[in-house]
């Protein structure tokens, strides 16, 4: 009996002393550390050079026919699917209008007028059978018209010389600054 009351005063000091001095991986682990601070970012803008009108309207011309394309391969199949490409279809016809003598931009209106119509069904969500075969008609009729009278080929005379995107700004704001503009100077 003394025996075991001798071990039992022995391990309550034990875990008496191990209490007060705590146990270091334990306390460790859970006491909260400071974050080191993050990078702030530069982000340095240039003014890049700027592409020739032909070379952007065989870009959006080809991204039109591949949205125009896919719109009326998978009409009513997937509605997000629908609303994306009539919405890229009709953004892409709009910037090639805007590379486009006014003139010719005109008579593109009333093909992004029947587009535009178009897509507002389509994002509305009104794709019944009846509905979902003339609206596949409309993107083909319109696809064909705008791939007659439209191609780089038939417009290469009507484009624009020169793009209007005169946005490159001068001043960055590097993150965590507290508001300070840093001018940066664009490559040259």
């Amino acid at each position: 009996m003394r025996f075991t009351r001798k071990w039992i005063i022995v391990l309550a000091a034990v875990f008496f002393v191990t209490a007060l001095s705590g146990c270091d991986a334990v306390q460790r682990k859970f006491t909260r550390k400071k974050k080191a601070p993050a990078m702030p970012r530069f982000y340095q803008l240039k003014k890049y050079p700027k592409k020739p009108a032909a070379e952007l309207y065989q870009k959006h011309y080809s991204y039109w026919r591949t949205w125009q394309a896919e719109l009326i391969k998978t009409l009513g199949q997937n509605s997000k699917k629908d609303k994306r490409c009539a919405a890229e279809a009709v953004g892409q016809l709009k910037d090639m209008q805007n590379l486009l003598i006014p003139s010719k931009a005109k008579e593109m209106e009333p093909h992004i007028e029947k587009m535009n119509a178009a897509k507002e069904v389509v994002l509305r969500g009104d794709l019944t059978f009846s509905n979902k075969d003339d609206l596949k008609r409309t993107f083909e009729r319109e696809d064909r018209a705008i791939n007659r009278d439209f191609s780089y080929t038939k417009v290469r005379n009507s484009l624009r010389k020169t793009t209007d995107d005169e946005e490159a700004p001068k001043l960055t704001m590097a993150e965590g600054q507290e508001g300070k503009a840093a001018p940066v100077e664009p490559e040259k």
